[in-house]
C-alpha cells in the first residue's frame, strides 16, 4: 500500500526547491489567502490584498494598513 503526503497548496513545486522551503511558502500563502474579518464593518471574507501590507474589504470600502501577507 502506497503512502501519500498531503502537500496542499505547495505540492505545485513537486520535488523542486526543498522539503523545508516548500513548508515555509505555504504556511505564508495558507494565510495570505485565509478569510479574515473587516475591522471596521465585522464582515468575514471580503478583506482582499491590493498590495503588499494594503488591505480593503470589499463591502464597506475601508482601506487600511497591515502586515505583508496578514491584515494585523
Amino acid at each position: 500500500m502506497a503512502r501519500y503526503k498531503v502537500v496542499g497548496i505547495a505540492g505545485r513545486f513537486g520535488a523542486r526547491y526543498g522539503s523545508t522551503l516548500r513548508k515555509k511558502w505555504k504556511e505564508v500563502m495558507e494565510k495570505r489567502y485565509a478569510d479574515y474579518q473587516c475591522p471596521v464593518c465585522k464582515t468575514t471574507g471580503k478583506v482582499i490584498r491590493v498590495a503588499s501590507g494594503i488591505w480593503y474589504c470589499e463591502k464597506c470600502g475601508s482601506k487600511w494598513a497591515g502586515l505583508a501577507y496578514t491584515p494585523y
